[in-house]
């Protein structure tokens, strides 16, 4: 079998640099926050700096810095899923891509501003569009390749 990427694909890849800047920026709250909070290299929230911070600094900068460490940890995956399945359904891909970046901004900004419980719908919306990635994914593969 033979996949041609078309024209449309590259809408994939505006949402896949979309995401990637995203993922930059928060890595730049990071920075900004630890200016802010004094909170140096190589402590990453739970150092010698970060225990000079009162309690509510601590939370604050640890809380910019989970929504950094949360992106890191899942972008791989994130755009993995949104080039395979955009190989197979381009628009319906990056559309699902756009609404992960708003998830993620969602998420972003209510653990930000509320802590942990607050960027729970932010992380149903990123949720439901990594999962409905994937699903076309595997859906696409499995048409593709297995049911041939």
């Amino acid at each position: 079998m033979t996949i041609i990427i078309g024209s449309e694909f590259g809408y994939c890849v505006l949402a896949a640099i979309g995401i990637a800047l995203q993922c930059s920026f928060t890595g730049h709250a990071v920075m900004n926050a630890r200016k802010k909070f004094k909170v140096d290299y190589p402590d990453n929230g739970s150092g010698r700096y970060a225990a000079k911070l009162t309690e509510e600094d601590w939370l604050k900068f640890n809380n910019i810095k989970r929504v950094n460490d949360n992106y890191t940890e899942q972008i791989s995956i994130v755009l993995s899923m949104l080039l395979m399945s955009g190989l197979y359904m381009p628009r319906a891909a990056a559309a699902f891509g756009v609404s992960y970046m708003v998830g993620r901004y969602i998420y972003g900004r209510g653990y930000i501003a509320g802590g942990a419980k607050a960027r729970t719908p932010g992380a149903i919306l990123m949720g439901l569009s990594s999962l409905s990635m994937m699903g076309i994914a595997a859906y696409s593969a499995v048409m593709t390749t297995i049911l041939a």
